[in-house]
């Protein structure tokens, strides 16, 4: 048979005894830093998903701003290219009625200027004729009439 000895209950009373003293001094401190440990994790964990989802909200929202200001930027040009373009338009027109102004006054002057010098030709002429006919003639024709003359051969060389 098994003898038990005092001994043995006092080292079983003992081990008893230190996994109390154990059980109140060291694990219940340690469980407890843990389990203070673990929802501090938790709570750390949830806080880093809301910032990261916070920031895929800024993120996104930044990144439709900047679709919108691109939008904006591209609107922007096309509406100085389109007011370029009917600026250069309405110079180009306005420098081609100058230019037909001017052209059509420069016809005006040439016209007058010809008429001008159509007559002073005329009036030369009239005095050389009558000059000449003076000289053939030995006597002078009418101013008149010298003028008709002339006119009447000038507008049938034109004619010819």
């Amino acid at each position: 048979m098994i003898s038990i000895d005092y001994s043995l209950i006092i080292v079983i009373l003992n081990f008893v005894l230190l996994l109390i003293v154990l059980n109140k001094i060291l694990y219940k401190p340690i469980k407890k830093f843990l389990d203070e440990r673990q929802q501090k994790i938790a709570s750390d964990l949830d806080e880093a998903k809301t910032s990261r989802m916070q920031a895929e909200k800024l993120v996104e929202e930044k990144s439709n701003k900047l679709k919108q200001s691109t939008e904006e930027i591209r609107k922007m040009k096309n509406a100085a290219t389109g007011d370029a373009e009917s600026k250069a338009k309405d110079i180009m027109k306005n420098a081609k009625e100058q230019e037909k102004l001017i052209l059509q006054d420069t016809e005006k002057q040439l016209k007058t200027e010809k008429i001008k010098v159509m007559g002073e030709i005329e009036d030369e002429l009239a005095e050389m004729v009558a000059e000449l006919s003076s000289k053939f003639l030995s006597e002078k024709l009418d101013e008149k009439k010298d003028k008709e003359l002339i006119k009447k051969i000038i507008s049938e060389r034109e004619s010819k």
